[in-house]
C-alpha cells in the first residue's frame, strides 16, 4: 500500500511533469528551421499540450498518469521530427524535378529540348511543335528516336522557352500544353508508365487528356494543381510575387503552402475562376475573371480589362523579348482596357498603345521608354 501511495505522489510531483515537458520541447529545438519553421514548431507543441490536457483528468488518479500522458507526448514529438526529417532527407520526385528546372538556365537564344540521355536539341523559329508519338518524337520538321532503357529510375526531361518564343508539347498521354515565352516544363521520360505530373516555371496553358484513375499534376514553386481532364492556365514566373491557376473548363483542386502537421491547404476552383497565391501573404485569393484576359496569349493576342500598364508591359516584355518601362511610376499604376495583336512586331504594337492613350515611347537599343507627352524617336 505505502508503494502505491509513493507512485501516486510521484505521478502528481509538477518537477517530473516539467522534467519531461522540457525534454520534449528540447528535443522539437533540435529540429533545424529549414526542415520545420519555428511557428510550426509551437503550433504542434501546443497542439499536443492541448491533447495531454484534455485527458489529463481521466488519469490523474492512476499510477504515473500525467508523466505516462508527457511521455506520449514525448513520443509524439519524436515521430513528428524523425517524419519529418527522413522526408527532407529523402528527396521526393517533386523536389527533384524543381532541382531539375533551377540548373536550367535561358542560355541559348533557341527553344531546347533536354533529354534524360543527355542529348539537347535545338528548336529553330518562334514557335516550336513537340510532339510524343509511340516510340518517337516529333520536333517540328524532324523526327528522333525516344531511347527507352530500363533503369532503376527514370530521368527527367526539360523543355525551355526563351523569351521571346513560345512552343507546344504533346505528352504520350496525349495532354497538350502551350509554354509561353520564358518558361520551362520539367517531366518524366517515363511519363506514360509512370505519375503523370509536370513542373512548371513561367506560364502555360494545359490541356489535359482525361483519365479518371491518374490523375494529372502540375508543380510549381509554391502551389500544385491536381486535375483528372481539364483546361486551364497557370503562371508561375520566378520574378513575380504572385502565381495564379485560371480555370476555362471542368474543375481542379489546388494545394498551397503545407502546414507541417496536417497537410497542404487545397481550394476546388470551378469555371471562370483564378486562385492567386501571393508570396508575402501566403495566401489564396479567388476571384470570378474574364478567361479571355488570361489565355489569349495562345491565340496570338494579349486581352486585357482593367489592367495596370506596368503589368501589361511585363507581358509584353517577355513575349518580345525586350524591355519595356515607363518613365513614371504612376503613369505604370494606370489601368487600361483593349486588345493587342501579338502577330505584330514591337513597334507597331507601342504604337497602338500610343494612339489610344496619351503616352508615346522612345528607342534605346533594346529598351523601349513610354511616357507621358514625349516624342517617338
Amino acid at each position: 500500500m505505502a508503494q502505491k501511495d509513493s507512485n501516486h505522489d510521484h505521478a502528481d510531483d509538477p518537477e517530473d511533469e516539467k522534467k519531461v515537458s522540457e525534454n520534449t520541447r528540447l528535443l522539437f529545438g533540435t529540429l533545424k528551421e529549414d526542415i520545420l519553421p519555428a511557428a510550426e514548431k509551437e503550433l504542434i507543441w501546443n497542439r499536443i499540450l492541448e491533447y495531454v490536457h484534455v485527458n489529463d483528468n481521466t488519469v490523474q488518479d492512476k499510477p504515473f498518469g500525467r508523466v505516462i500522458w508527457y511521455q506520449a507526448a514525448a513520443a509524439i514529438a519524436l515521430l513528428v521530427l524523425v517524419g519529418l526529417g527522413y522526408s527532407k532527407l529523402k528527396p521526393n520526385r517533386e523536389e527533384e524535378m524543381l532541382a531539375a528546372a533551377k540548373q536550367v538556365s535561358f542560355n541559348s537564344a533557341d527553344t531546347q529540348l533536354l533529354l534524360d540521355d543527355k542529348r539537347t536539341i535545338d528548336l529553330k523559329g518562334e514557335n516550336s511543335d513537340v510532339v510524343y508519338q509511340n516510340e518517337v518524337i516529333r520536333l517540328d520538321s524532324q523526327t528522333i528516336a525516344r531511347q527507352i532503357t530500363v533503369a532503376q529510375k527514370p530521368g527527367l526531361n526539360t523543355l525551355v522557352v526563351p523569351f521571346g518564343k513560345r512552343s507546344t508539347i504533346t505528352l504520350p498521354d496525349g495532354t497538350k500544353i502551350w509554354l509561353n515565352s520564358g518558361s520551362k516544363l520539367v517531366y518524366s521520360s517515363d511519363f506514360q508508365n509512370g505519375k503523370r505530373q509536370v513542373f512548371l516555371e513561367g506560364q502555360a496553358y494545359f490541356s489535359v487528356t482525361h483519365d479518371t484513375e491518374n490523375p494529372f499534376y502540375v508543380q510549381t514553386k509554391n502551389m500544385n494543381v491536381k486535375v483528372l481532364g481539364t483546361e486551364f492556365d497557370v503562371s508561375s514566373y520566378d520574378d513575380d510575387s504572385r502565381s495564379y491557376a485560371v480555370l476555362a473548363q471542368g474543375s481542379i483542386e489546388l494545394a498551397t503552402e503545407k502546414d507541417a502537421l496536417f497537410g497542404p491547404k487545397k481550394t476546388t476552383l470551378i469555371p471562370g475562376t483564378r486562385a492567386e497565391y501571393g508570396e508575402l501573404s501566403k495566401g489564396v485569393r479567388i476571384a470570378r475573371v474574364n478567361v479571355e484576359d488570361y489565355i489569349s496569349w495562345k491565340e496570338g493576342y494579349l486581352k486585357f480589362t482593367n489592367t495596370p500598364l506596368n503589368e501589361i508591359l511585363k507581358k509584353l516584355s517577355r513575349y518580345y523579348k525586350y524591355d519595356l518601362s515607363v518613365q513614371n511610376a504612376e503613369v505604370g499604376e494606370e489601368t487600361f482596357s483593349g486588345t493587342l495583336d501579338l502577330q505584330e512586331n514591337i513597334e507597331h504594337v507601342l504604337d497602338v498603345i500610343s494612339t489610344t492613350t496619351s503616352l508615346s515611347y522612345h528607342k534605346t537599343e533594346r529598351r523601349f521608354i513610354l511616357e507621358k507627352g514625349a516624342t517617338k524617336e
